[in-house]
């Protein structure tokens, strides 16, 4: 699989968590269209951004530390 693939499939498992965090509450929409719009521009802005953004849209709850140390993923 190329590197634009896996991107995509990234940023898919990111929308995926999101959209639980949004359905128990944990997210409002306004931040989860905000987590959105930062997946879409990822090529805009450096990781520490990235990490900061999400940390601040999720309350300390997702960041791409969360993301690589988490098996959450596999639990579908």
């Amino acid at each position: 699989m190329g590197l634009f693939e896996d991107l995509e499939r990234v940023k898919l498992r990111f929308i995926t968590v999101c959209e639980r965090m949004l359905a128990e509450n944990l997210i409002t929409g306004e931040q989860f269209d905000e987590i959105l719009i930062l997946l879409d521009n990822l090529d805009d802005y450096d990781q520490q951004y990235i990490n900061q953004k999400l940390n601040e849209l999720t309350g300390g709850k997702l960041d791409l530390l969360f993301w690589e140390q988490n098996s959450f993923f596999d639990q579908n």
